[in-house]
């Protein structure tokens, strides 16, 4: 799982940085920074939490398996080799 947090829409809530502390915190500005853009999966039901709970919808998961079983779908198969 890769996580991203669009600044430009951050409203400064906060409720990343409690849900998931390892992962979130605020700048000085206030605005979110992602810590570990790639935690665990021991980590997952926090950073949903914290997606879920982002009132501006700035905190998205991107779900690495998924990307990687639509890339081996797009994959070209190959002929095997004589």
């Amino acid at each position: 799982m890769k996580v991203t947090a669009d600044r430009s829409r951050c409203m400064a809530a906060g409720h990343c940085a409690i849900s998931a502390p390892d992962v979130f915190d605020h700048g000085e500005d206030g605005l979110v920074v992602v810590l570990d853009a790639e935690p665990g999966e021991e980590r997952r039901r926090e950073v949903e939490v914290a997606e879920d709970l982002c009132p501006s919808r700035a905190i998205a998961i991107l779900r690495t398996a998924a990307v990687a079983a639509s890339s081996d779908a797009a994959a070209p198969e190959t002929a095997p080799a004589d």
